[in-house]
C-alpha cells in the first residue's frame, strides 16, 4: 500500500506554498478554487504524485487559523 497524500489544513495559503516551496524545496503540484465550497486545495510534493507522496493544503476562505491537533485524513491505495 502507498500513501497518496495527506491533508494539512492552512490559515493563510500564499504563505504556506512559499515555505513548502522556498524552504522545504518542494515544487507547487497544483492548485483549485472551488467557490460553491469556498475553499482552495493546493498539492506540493518532491515529485509527480504518480510516484510520490505529497501534501495536500487546504485552505477554508472563512478560516484563518486552526487550533493545533485538528485531525486530517490521510489518502492511501494499495500497491
Amino acid at each position: 500500500m502507498r500513501m497518496l497524500h495527506t491533508m494539512l489544513r492552512v490559515g493563510n495559503l500564499d504563505r504556506s506554498i512559499d515555505f513548502y516551496t522556498s524552504v522545504l524545496g518542494m515544487k507547487l503540484l497544483r492548485r483549485n478554487d472551488y467557490p460553491d465550497g469556498k475553499f482552495t486545495l493546493a498539492f506540493v510534493g518532491y515529485g509527480d504524485e504518480s510516484t510520490h507522496t505529497v501534501l495536500e493544503l487546504t485552505h477554508n476562505w472563512d478560516t484563518d487559523q486552526y487550533d493545533l491537533g485538528d485531525l486530517a485524513p490521510v489518502s492511501r491505495t494499495p500497491l
